[in-house]
């Protein structure tokens, strides 16, 4: 049988489902919010499925039921009473200054108007926006519907004159939502971020923010069943293309693109957009993150370098993760999470504390390659061609060999970009190279009595790295044996090798290093050291 097409860049439901495309059915969950409220909020990364899903929305609001003969709610007991709905689509609305957000607005508006046979009086978007939902509410109540509401923000937050303008009139217009209850049937609006500063979250308390919230977790991306379920003559066919199992062809794809959790539940969603492209063409690539990573995030890295090092297993409190409390200083943190770099990978009732880390080897590798060439300006590709004698390098413990190479990488920074750093700058480019050339590391990692800088495992052997600026190596490796950070390992019962790191600020690299390695035992079996500058 013919497989049917895949979906890549469809946001129409009624083009997907007349146009034979896989369709992933999401109504159970769709028909869940109709039946259960009225206002929503839910916050997903870009290319997640929002602008399907508000499609879908749409279709079930008109009462388009012929649409839906193969999916859950049709045979549901949905009344199908068709609604008016205002759908409004931010990307499709110039957003680069207030006045034309104000004119994309207003053109919108009545655009919906006339299809609806109605003319809209109001000089403004707001005044218009009241006429129409007041004039549609005579045939029936209103479904509003909006599609990434936070892009006149984001698309413009290294001009901070242009966000205050945008953000003023984003709060007005949709605080007049606010007196248009009566004529409401159901509201529901999408975005990445969630600005606590715009006056829908602090003037709808009646607004239900699904983000984390468990019973909506698999709304958008595809879970593991519906992979498996709705993909299988591609797999299949990818299987035979690459002659390997379809088992091990899974396995691929979960590792690159599963690995999203969106709450406190253990349940795990799929990048659609990555998977779909995978599917197309058969390869593991950095589909979603090829599309574009926002230049305000590297923005707010290179404000902060030293945060870099603590995003893999980061804490932060539900607060923290859902609102962006001031947009002229954004919790990288948040931002990371809220944009997709970072998902939930943990989260301990006791606390109601979540822990965060990169979901999958696509964005991971991806992050860690755009931060070498937007903040340190090195090419990934010399790092990749490196990479397989630098893990020889550490498997045979030859760290002179190691280390020249790792300088040679930092004597490829333009002085201007590494003058006047500090430790963080220096951590997190080294931490980079090491993720450039595969090797999953963890840093800042907790002990009950401090924070091990950098630590990863490599053929058995778990190396710990302690940084110092303008001091010297024997600093480093005073502090980990003084605070005994080891002792967190010693457990796992392999070899132990502890580094010592100085850079040095003039020379701008590795000026000293030591390191000692110690056997599943404990017990020292060998001391590395190098104090010249190499």
């Amino acid at each position: 049988m013919k497989n049917k097409k895949l979906p890549i860049g469809i946001q129409s439901l009624k083009e997907l489902i007349e146009g034979g495309y896989i369709y992933i059915d999401k109504t159970s969950l769709a028909l869940k919010l109709i039946d259960s409220g009225k206002y929503y909020f839910m916050s997903r990364p870009r290319r997640f499925g929002k602008s399907l899903f508000v499609s879908t929305l749409e279709e079930i609001l008109v009462g388009n039921q012929k649409l839906f003969e193969n999916c859950h709610i049709f045979t549901s007991d949905y009344d199908w009473k068709p609604h008016p709905v205002i759908h409004l689509d931010f990307t499709k609305i110039p957003t680069t200054s207030s006045d034309k957000l104000e004119n994309g607005l207003i053109e919108t508006l009545d655009k919906i108007a006339t299809r609806y046979g109605l003319e809209l009086t109001g000089n403004l978007a707001q005044l218009r926006l009241v006429d129409l939902v007041e004039k549609l509410s005579t045939k029936a109540n209103v479904a509003v519907l909006i599609d990434e509401y936070d892009k006149p923000i984001i698309d413009n937050l290294n001009h901070p004159e242009v966000v205050q303008a945008n953000r003023e009139l984003v709060r007005s217009f949709f605080g007049t939502l606010k007196g248009l209850d009566k004529h409401l049937k159901f509201v529901f609006i999408t975005g990445v971020s969630k600005f606590a500063q715009v006056s829908i979250f602090s003037g709808f308390n009646n607004l239900d923010d699904i983000t984390i919230d468990t019973r909506y977790a698999t709304l958008m991306g595809y879970t593991k069943e519906e992979i498996e379920n709705n993909f299988a003559g591609y797999v299949d066919k990818i299987s035979k293309e690459h002659n390997t199992s379809k088992t091990q062809i899974l396995k691929e794809v979960k590792e690159w693109y599963n690995g999203y959790r969106f709450s406190e539940d253990l349940s795990y969603v799929y990048n659609p957009f990555s998977t779909l492209n995978y599917m197309s063409k058969g390869r593991c690539k950095s589909y979603w993150f090829r599309t574009g990573t926002p230049s305000f995030l590297i923005d707010q890295v290179q404000k902060a370098p030293a945060l870099t090092t603590q995003l893999s297993g980061i804490l932060a409190t539900e607060s923290e993760l859902l609102n962006i409390q001031n947009i002229e200083h954004i919790d990288l943190k948040a931002l990371m999470w809220q944009t997709g770099y970072l998902t939930i990978s943990g989260h301990d009732p006791k606390t109601d504390l979540y822990q965060l880390d990169f979901p999958n080897k696509e964005v991971r590798s991806a992050f860690f390659d755009s931060l070498l060439q937007e903040f340190a300006r090195i090419s990934p590709s010399g790092i990749v061609q490196r990479a397989e004698q630098c893990i020889q390098n550490l498997k045979i413990f030859d760290f002179e060999t190691f280390i020249k190479t790792i300088n040679s990488h930092f004597a490829s920074i333009p002085y201007n970009v590494s003058s006047g750093a500090k430790e963080g700058f220096y951590h997190a480019v080294f931490l980079s190279f090491l993720e450039g050339m595969g090797i999953k590391t963890r840093s800042e990692e907790q002990t009950n009595i401090g924070r091990i800088d950098l630590s990863f495992e490599l053929y058995g052997t778990i190396y710990i790295f302690e940084f110092k600026v303008d001091q010297d190596a024997k600093a480093a490796i005073d502090q980990i044996q003084a605070k005994n950070y080891q002792q967190k390992y010693e457990h796992l019962d392999k070899n132990l090798m502890i580094i010592g790191i100085n850079f040095c600020t003039e020379k701008r690299n590795i000026s000293d290093w030591v390191g000692l390695l110690f056997n599943s035992k404990g017990q020292l079996q060998e001391t590395f050291t190098h104090s010249a500058a190499l």
